[in-house]
């Protein structure tokens, strides 16, 4: 599964990076497999020519770091690794990633699924982007990663009034400082908190939602982030699978908050398909070729959590 994958700079950094990288949300967790599948996948997309890999501390209980860690571990000085922080994980999900070996066999015998789990199984997510957590974090992260640096150190979702306050800078400074971080970026969920991660001279990237369905980064962010050379990481570029499904796969209703934002999908969702069509192309290489295609975008992340997925994928890359 070898691949021509072109290498963008990375902002103004020394790093290089792969046009694609992987968004690791979903490697690891109790309701997935052997744990040995990830790590082959997470090889087959670096012996594919992917260099990046977007993962979290809290992304499968941590076993997301670990996998990487353990896929990596004799070739750390080959992949850019990014990681996150800033989400504090309930009591249960901490409980359940302690004795993960026991629940797998039961899972798998109960044939339980994620999406049918109350909420109250699954705990409510606190945030903390206090010096001393953060600090805590990283030194996490690196455990887990099997590593004495970070490429990339992101906060994860801060509120813009979060980012703002910049509490959490002198840290990450030190941190850079000390080794332990080559740069330090924010991972935002609106675009008033990657503007107001912009005033900080040391900020290296910003992460936030592109796809042919979400395209406020266009105007809002991409911008700014050109003129000061910040990186751009482009998140959901296939908007949560909605732009790699049939018409008969989509729901759109589980995607949507109002029934507006339904209708303005949908709209859309019938333009691109036809342009696909005009193309002869599926819409899922549309949809990847338009994201790399915009100026500014330096990574573009694909989430995948088998290696028939990654196939599928780099099938539609050229």
């Amino acid at each position: 599964m070898v691949q021509d994958l072109r290498v963008r700079p990375f902002g103004k950094t020394d790093l290089r990076v792969s046009e694609y990288g992987v968004g690791c949300a979903r490697i690891g967790g109790i309701f997935q497999r052997d744990p040995r599948a990830f790590v082959e996948l997470l090889s087959a997309a670096r012996d594919a020519g992917i260099n990046f890999f977007d993962t979290a501390d809290m992304y499968s209980q941590g076993e997301s770091e670990t996998l990487l860690g353990r896929a990596f571990r004799r070739r750390r000085d080959r992949v850019v690794i990014a990681t996150k922080a800033g989400y504090l994980l309930p009591a249960r999900r901490m409980l359940a990633a302690r004795v993960k070996p026991l629940l797998r066999p039961l899972i798998r015998l109960l044939k339980l699924r994620r999406d049918r789990l109350p909420a109250g199984a699954r705990g409510a997510l606190a945030q903390d982007f206090s010096p001393a957590y953060l600090r805590k974090a990283v030194e996490g992260s690196l455990r887990r990663l099997r590593t004495d640096y970070l490429d990339l150190f992101q906060l994860h979702s801060p509120p813009a009034e979060v980012v703002e306050r910049g509490e959490w800078e002198p840290t990450l400074e030190s941190m850079k400082r000390a080794g332990k971080i080559r740069y330090w970026g924010v991972a935002v969920d609106t675009i008033d908190a990657g503007l107001a991660a912009l005033k900080y001279p040391g900020v290296s990237s910003i992460q936030f939602t592109l796809n042919l369905l979400e395209q406020r980064a266009i105007e809002g962010l991409l911008p700014r982030l050109r003129e000061r050379g910040v990186a751009y990481i482009a998140r959901e570029t296939l908007a949560n699978g909605i732009l790699a499904k049939g018409p008969a796969d989509v729901d759109l209703a589980s995607y949507c908050a109002t029934a507006e934002d339904r209708a303005d999908k949908e709209a859309k969702l019938a333009k691109y398909r036809g342009v696909a069509a005009e193309c002869g192309h599926p819409l899922t290489r549309v949809a990847l070729e338009w994201v790399t295609g915009v100026d500014g975008v330096s990574v573009s992340l694909l989430g995948v959590r088998t290696m028939e997925q990654l196939r599928g994928l780099l099938a539609h890359v050229r």
